[in-house]
Protein backbone atom coordinates (compact mmCIF):
# COMPACT_ATOMS: atom_id res chain seq x y z
CA UNK A 1 0.00 0.00 0.00
CA UNK A 2 1.44 3.69 -0.76
CA UNK A 3 2.02 5.83 1.60
CA UNK A 4 -0.07 9.40 0.21
CA UNK A 5 1.40 11.45 2.59
CA UNK A 6 3.82 13.69 0.14
CA UNK A 7 3.89 17.13 2.86
CA UNK A 8 5.95 16.52 5.75
CA UNK A 9 4.80 17.76 9.26
CA UNK A 10 5.94 21.43 8.58
CA UNK A 11 3.72 21.49 5.68
CA UNK A 12 6.26 21.72 3.09
CA UNK A 13 6.55 19.29 0.16
CA UNK A 14 9.79 17.05 0.40
CA UNK A 15 12.82 18.57 -0.73
CA UNK A 16 11.57 22.20 0.35
CA UNK A 17 13.15 22.54 3.65
CA UNK A 18 16.58 21.06 2.31
CA UNK A 19 17.35 24.49 0.35
CA UNK A 20 15.03 23.78 -2.23
CA UNK A 21 17.61 21.24 -4.22
CA UNK A 22 14.51 19.40 -6.17
CA UNK A 23 13.10 22.60 -7.27
CA UNK A 24 16.62 23.58 -8.51
CA UNK A 25 17.25 20.30 -10.02
CA UNK A 26 13.74 20.35 -11.90
CA UNK A 27 14.32 23.73 -13.29
CA UNK A 28 17.91 23.85 -13.99
CA UNK A 29 17.88 25.55 -17.78
CA UNK A 30 20.21 24.79 -20.62
CA UNK A 31 21.70 27.69 -22.87
CA UNK A 32 21.82 25.89 -25.84
CA UNK A 33 20.14 28.36 -28.68
CA UNK A 34 16.27 28.49 -28.89
CA UNK A 35 16.19 27.35 -32.52
CA UNK A 36 14.82 24.40 -34.66
CA UNK A 37 15.37 22.52 -38.11
CA UNK A 38 12.79 22.66 -40.43
CA UNK A 39 12.05 19.13 -41.68
CA UNK A 40 8.87 19.44 -43.24
CA UNK A 41 6.04 21.62 -43.73
CA UNK A 42 2.48 19.88 -44.13
CA UNK A 43 -0.84 22.30 -44.23
CA UNK A 44 -4.51 21.61 -44.44
CA UNK A 45 -6.37 24.78 -45.14
CA UNK A 46 -5.47 27.37 -42.10
CA UNK A 47 -3.49 25.01 -40.25
CA UNK A 48 0.27 24.66 -40.81
CA UNK A 49 1.51 21.12 -39.44
CA UNK A 50 5.49 21.47 -39.09
CA UNK A 51 8.01 18.22 -38.66
CA UNK A 52 10.91 19.59 -36.34
CA UNK A 53 13.56 18.93 -34.28
CA UNK A 54 15.98 20.55 -31.82
CA UNK A 55 18.60 20.35 -29.08
CA UNK A 56 17.53 18.92 -25.72
CA UNK A 57 18.84 19.90 -22.19
CA UNK A 58 22.06 17.40 -23.62
CA UNK A 59 22.25 18.81 -26.91
CA UNK A 60 20.54 15.52 -28.29
CA UNK A 61 18.02 16.25 -31.45
CA UNK A 62 14.80 15.87 -30.19
CA UNK A 63 11.51 15.53 -32.58
CA UNK A 64 8.44 17.12 -32.73
CA UNK A 65 5.63 18.79 -34.66
CA UNK A 66 4.35 22.07 -34.02
CA UNK A 67 0.78 22.50 -34.93
CA UNK A 68 0.14 26.77 -35.97
CA UNK A 69 -2.92 28.17 -37.18
CA UNK A 70 -2.43 30.03 -40.11
CA UNK A 71 -4.51 32.54 -40.40
CA UNK A 72 -3.84 34.12 -37.03
CA UNK A 73 -0.89 36.16 -35.91
CA UNK A 74 -1.56 35.83 -32.24
CA UNK A 75 -2.41 32.98 -30.37
CA UNK A 76 -1.74 30.38 -27.21
CA UNK A 77 -0.38 27.38 -27.68
CA UNK A 78 -0.59 23.82 -25.65
CA UNK A 79 1.93 21.54 -24.85
CA UNK A 80 0.90 17.62 -25.59
CA UNK A 81 2.92 14.93 -23.71
CA UNK A 82 2.21 11.32 -24.62
CA UNK A 83 1.67 7.89 -22.85
CA UNK A 84 3.95 5.40 -22.86
CA UNK A 85 3.57 3.84 -24.82
CA UNK A 86 3.17 6.25 -27.46
CA UNK A 87 4.70 9.17 -29.62
CA UNK A 88 4.49 12.43 -30.47
CA UNK A 89 1.96 11.47 -33.03
CA UNK A 90 -0.82 10.64 -30.67
CA UNK A 91 -2.56 13.78 -30.10
CA UNK A 92 -1.93 15.18 -33.76
CA UNK A 93 -5.44 15.11 -34.63
CA UNK A 94 -6.63 16.52 -31.56
CA UNK A 95 -3.83 19.27 -32.23
CA UNK A 96 -4.90 20.16 -35.94
CA UNK A 97 -8.43 20.29 -34.54
CA UNK A 98 -7.18 22.92 -31.48
CA UNK A 99 -5.69 25.20 -34.97
CA UNK A 100 -8.80 24.74 -36.64
CA UNK A 101 -9.87 27.27 -33.96
CA UNK A 102 -6.78 29.38 -33.49
CA UNK A 103 -4.77 27.51 -30.64
CA UNK A 104 -1.34 26.02 -31.60
CA UNK A 105 0.35 23.07 -30.32
CA UNK A 106 3.47 21.76 -29.60
CA UNK A 107 3.97 17.80 -29.82
CA UNK A 108 6.89 16.96 -28.18
CA UNK A 109 8.88 13.13 -28.75
CA UNK A 110 9.20 11.57 -24.62
CA UNK A 111 11.94 9.54 -24.28
CA UNK A 112 9.18 6.73 -23.18
CA UNK A 113 8.50 7.23 -26.94
CA UNK A 114 11.57 4.55 -27.67
CA UNK A 115 9.63 1.68 -25.77
CA UNK A 116 11.20 -0.97 -24.35
CA UNK A 117 14.51 0.55 -25.25
CA UNK A 118 13.57 3.22 -22.54
CA UNK A 119 12.51 0.93 -20.26
CA UNK A 120 15.42 -1.20 -20.15
CA UNK A 121 17.24 2.20 -19.36
CA UNK A 122 15.32 2.45 -15.35
CA UNK A 123 16.96 0.58 -12.92
CA UNK A 124 18.04 1.47 -9.21
CA UNK A 125 15.08 3.98 -7.59
CA UNK A 126 17.83 6.74 -7.78
CA UNK A 127 19.15 6.12 -11.08
CA UNK A 128 14.70 6.60 -12.13
CA UNK A 129 14.89 9.52 -10.22
CA UNK A 130 17.19 11.27 -12.49
CA UNK A 131 15.78 10.14 -15.67
CA UNK A 132 12.36 11.48 -14.56
CA UNK A 133 13.92 14.84 -13.30
CA UNK A 134 15.97 15.08 -16.60
CA UNK A 135 12.32 14.47 -18.42
CA UNK A 136 10.90 16.79 -17.16
CA UNK A 137 13.51 19.38 -17.73
CA UNK A 138 12.56 18.27 -21.00
CA UNK A 139 9.37 19.30 -21.02
CA UNK A 140 10.48 22.64 -20.04
CA UNK A 141 12.82 22.99 -22.89
CA UNK A 142 10.33 22.08 -25.53
CA UNK A 143 7.85 24.57 -23.98
CA UNK A 144 11.12 27.38 -24.48
CA UNK A 145 10.75 26.21 -28.37
CA UNK A 146 7.30 26.09 -28.48
CA UNK A 147 7.24 30.05 -27.04
CA UNK A 148 10.15 30.64 -29.38
CA UNK A 149 7.23 30.73 -32.21
CA UNK A 150 6.86 34.71 -32.95
CA UNK A 151 3.19 34.00 -33.15
CA UNK A 152 2.91 32.47 -29.22
CA UNK A 153 1.47 34.78 -26.83
CA UNK A 154 3.64 33.71 -23.86
CA UNK A 155 0.59 34.43 -21.70
CA UNK A 156 -1.50 31.44 -23.37
CA UNK A 157 0.14 28.33 -22.30
CA UNK A 158 -1.51 24.97 -21.59
CA UNK A 159 0.32 21.42 -21.25
CA UNK A 160 -1.79 17.95 -21.72
CA UNK A 161 -0.51 14.80 -20.81
CA UNK A 162 -1.37 11.61 -20.92
CA UNK A 163 -0.83 8.86 -18.11
CA UNK A 164 3.65 8.97 -17.87
CA UNK A 165 3.08 12.09 -19.74
CA UNK A 166 0.16 13.13 -17.05
CA UNK A 167 2.57 12.60 -14.04
CA UNK A 168 5.50 14.37 -15.72
CA UNK A 169 2.97 17.09 -16.69
CA UNK A 170 1.43 17.75 -13.04
CA UNK A 171 5.00 18.04 -12.05
CA UNK A 172 6.07 20.60 -14.94
CA UNK A 173 2.73 22.63 -14.04
CA UNK A 174 3.96 23.27 -10.39
CA UNK A 175 7.15 23.72 -11.08
CA UNK A 176 7.11 26.41 -14.10
CA UNK A 177 4.85 28.96 -14.03
CA UNK A 178 4.65 29.65 -17.80
CA UNK A 179 1.56 26.94 -17.69
CA UNK A 180 -1.63 28.55 -17.34
CA UNK A 181 -3.12 25.54 -17.62
CA UNK A 182 -3.07 21.95 -17.87
CA UNK A 183 -5.34 18.43 -18.85
CA UNK A 184 -4.39 15.67 -16.59
CA UNK A 185 -5.48 12.25 -18.64
CA UNK A 186 -5.22 8.64 -16.64
CA UNK A 187 -2.43 10.18 -14.24
CA UNK A 188 -1.44 8.60 -10.65
CA UNK A 189 0.06 10.33 -7.38
CA UNK A 190 3.50 8.77 -7.49
CA UNK A 191 5.93 7.59 -9.93
CA UNK A 192 6.27 4.60 -7.58
CA UNK A 193 2.70 3.91 -9.23
CA UNK A 194 4.32 3.38 -12.78
CA UNK A 195 6.54 1.02 -11.05
CA UNK A 196 3.94 -1.25 -9.32
CA UNK A 197 2.28 -1.34 -12.90
CA UNK A 198 5.14 -2.82 -14.49
CA UNK A 199 7.11 -4.60 -11.48
CA UNK A 200 3.56 -6.16 -9.51
CA UNK A 201 6.47 -7.76 -7.28
CA UNK A 202 7.47 -4.68 -6.01
CA UNK A 203 6.88 -4.88 -2.35
CA UNK A 204 7.78 -4.67 1.71
CA UNK A 205 11.44 -2.92 2.16
CA UNK A 206 12.14 -2.33 -1.85
CA UNK A 207 8.67 -0.85 -2.23
CA UNK A 208 9.16 1.36 0.52
CA UNK A 209 12.67 2.47 -0.42
CA UNK A 210 11.24 3.15 -3.63
CA UNK A 211 8.54 5.18 -2.93
CA UNK A 212 11.05 7.43 -0.10
CA UNK A 213 13.61 7.98 -3.01
CA UNK A 214 10.78 9.10 -5.71
CA UNK A 215 8.60 11.04 -3.11
CA UNK A 216 10.41 14.70 -3.00
CA UNK A 217 9.62 14.81 -6.96
CA UNK A 218 5.97 12.64 -7.11
CA UNK A 219 3.30 14.70 -8.98
CA UNK A 220 1.76 14.76 -5.32
CA UNK A 221 4.27 16.88 -4.25
CA UNK A 222 3.78 19.74 -6.57
CA UNK A 223 0.32 19.64 -7.72
CA UNK A 224 -0.75 21.85 -4.61
CA UNK A 225 1.57 24.32 -5.84
CA UNK A 226 -0.45 24.77 -9.27
CA UNK A 227 -3.23 26.74 -7.51
CA UNK A 228 -4.13 29.23 -8.80
CA UNK A 229 -3.88 27.69 -12.31
CA UNK A 230 -6.96 25.67 -13.17
CA UNK A 231 -6.50 22.07 -13.43
CA UNK A 232 -8.80 19.94 -15.73
CA UNK A 233 -8.77 15.66 -14.69
CA UNK A 234 -9.67 13.14 -16.84
CA UNK A 235 -9.61 9.69 -15.33
CA UNK A 236 -11.42 6.35 -17.18
CA UNK A 237 -13.96 3.99 -15.40
CA UNK A 238 -12.30 0.90 -16.72
CA UNK A 239 -8.71 1.88 -16.48
CA UNK A 240 -6.75 -0.96 -16.08
CA UNK A 241 -3.33 0.40 -14.90
CA UNK A 242 -4.43 3.29 -11.98
CA UNK A 243 -6.59 1.74 -9.32
CA UNK A 244 -9.82 4.69 -8.67
CA UNK A 245 -8.60 5.12 -5.55
CA UNK A 246 -5.02 6.28 -6.62
CA UNK A 247 -6.27 8.18 -9.12
CA UNK A 248 -8.99 10.10 -6.91
CA UNK A 249 -5.56 10.58 -4.62
CA UNK A 250 -3.83 12.78 -7.35
CA UNK A 251 -7.18 14.75 -7.63
CA UNK A 252 -7.22 15.43 -3.96
CA UNK A 253 -3.69 16.61 -3.79
CA UNK A 254 -4.69 19.67 -6.13
CA UNK A 255 -6.12 22.87 -4.99
CA UNK A 256 -8.75 24.90 -6.58
CA UNK A 257 -9.82 25.97 -9.33
CA UNK A 258 -9.75 22.39 -10.67
CA UNK A 259 -12.51 19.97 -12.79
CA UNK A 260 -12.72 16.26 -12.08
CA UNK A 261 -14.11 14.04 -14.52
CA UNK A 262 -14.55 10.51 -15.17
CA UNK A 263 -15.52 8.33 -18.59
CA UNK A 264 -16.80 5.34 -19.43
CA UNK A 265 -13.38 4.08 -20.77
CA UNK A 266 -10.04 2.26 -20.16
CA UNK A 267 -6.20 3.71 -19.47
CA UNK A 268 -5.66 4.09 -23.21
CA UNK A 269 -8.67 6.79 -22.85
CA UNK A 270 -10.03 6.31 -26.97
CA UNK A 271 -13.21 8.59 -26.32
CA UNK A 272 -14.68 11.10 -28.24
CA UNK A 273 -16.34 12.17 -24.87
CA UNK A 274 -13.41 13.04 -23.31
CA UNK A 275 -11.54 14.63 -26.01
CA UNK A 276 -14.01 17.20 -27.04
CA UNK A 277 -14.82 18.11 -23.12
CA UNK A 278 -10.72 18.94 -23.48
CA UNK A 279 -10.81 20.53 -26.55
CA UNK A 280 -13.78 22.87 -24.92
CA UNK A 281 -11.71 23.47 -21.70
CA UNK A 282 -8.72 24.70 -23.36
CA UNK A 283 -10.14 27.20 -26.04
CA UNK A 284 -12.22 28.54 -22.93
CA UNK A 285 -8.95 29.15 -21.64
CA UNK A 286 -6.77 29.97 -24.27
CA UNK A 287 -9.01 31.59 -26.29
CA UNK A 288 -9.15 31.63 -29.80
CA UNK A 289 -6.20 34.14 -31.03
CA UNK A 290 -6.33 36.85 -33.34
CA UNK A 291 -7.20 36.87 -37.06
CA UNK A 292 -4.20 37.49 -39.22
CA UNK A 293 -4.25 41.07 -40.77
CA UNK A 294 -1.88 42.36 -42.95
CA UNK A 295 1.73 40.72 -43.34
CA UNK A 296 3.06 37.68 -42.35
CA UNK A 297 3.43 36.04 -38.58
CA UNK A 298 6.13 34.27 -39.70
CA UNK A 299 7.92 31.17 -39.23
CA UNK A 300 10.30 30.21 -36.04
CA UNK A 301 13.91 30.21 -36.64
CA UNK A 302 14.75 27.34 -38.47
CA UNK A 303 17.33 25.30 -40.62
CA UNK A 304 16.46 23.39 -43.72
CA UNK A 305 18.29 20.47 -44.18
Amino acid sequence: MLDDRAIDSAGRPPGEGEGGEWLERLTRRTDLALEADLVGTTDHGPVSVMDITFAGIDGERVQAYQVVPSDRDRFGTVLFVHPEPGNRSNFLSEATRLAGTGIASFLVEAPWAAGEAWVQTLGIPEQNRETFIDAIRGLSRALDIAIAHPGVDPHRVACVGHSMGALCAAVLAGVDPRCRACVLMAGAPSFTDVALANLPMLAGDELAHYQEVMAPIDPLTFIAQVAPTPLFFQFGERDQVFSRERSETFAAGAGDPKLVHWYDTDHAFESEEARRDRLEWLQARLGTGYRRMKGATGRPPVRRR
